[in-house]
């Protein structure tokens, strides 16, 4: 490994990586408006040299609170991927999924999965935004199994407060 190359729980992580998942991530948070979406954290993937990594970079990438007539907390997951193999990709591991279902238990939010597939990181050609319960039995996803959570890569994000759908 050089020096730009990081492992931790059992992954290997580049700074090409990090840097693409960062761009994802920044995609994603312009396709909120400030009028009705309010940014609480942005946890960004944070990695010592010595591959040291905090708690935090195993939850969710991004919370939210949505001010409506009421305000609605929940968090979003960033992934990119390249393409799709076979039809499917690989979105998590089993210990990722289980942190992210914990964090949505204990702070009592939804948890949304935001994958971009194709295109670039920063632009992606495909986007699927569902809630994680949808995929949280498999660390791999079908295309076929997004079709219903597939929205235009450019609109801006609206939260329905009555079925708590992130879209």
């Amino acid at each position: 490994m050089n020096s730009n190359t990081y492992r931790t729980a059992g992954k290997v992580y580049s700074s090409t990586s990090l840097e693409k998942g960062h761009a994802f991530e920044d995609y994603i948070v312009n396709l909120f408006n400030e009028q009705n979406f309010q940014l609480l954290n942005w946890r960004s993937d944070k990695i010592a040299t010595n591959g040291v990594i905090p708690q935090s970079n195993s939850f969710p990438d991004l919370e939210y609170v949505f001010m409506g007539n009421k305000r609605h907390r929940f968090a979003v997951e960033c992934k990119w991927r390249k393409r799709f193999i076979g039809g499917k990709i690989e979105w998590a591991t089993h210990y990722q999924i289980q942190t992210y279902e914990k964090y949505e238990k204990e702070n009592r939010i939804p948890v949304f999965i935001a994958i971009g597939v194709g295109g670039e990181c920063s632009n992606p050609a495909k986007l699927f935004v569902t809630p994680l319960c949808n995929i949280s039995k498999y660390t791999e996803v079908f295309e076929s199994q997004l079709i219903l959570y597939k929205r235009k890569p450019t609109q801006k994000f609206f939260y329905d407060t009555k079925q708590l759908r992130l879209f």
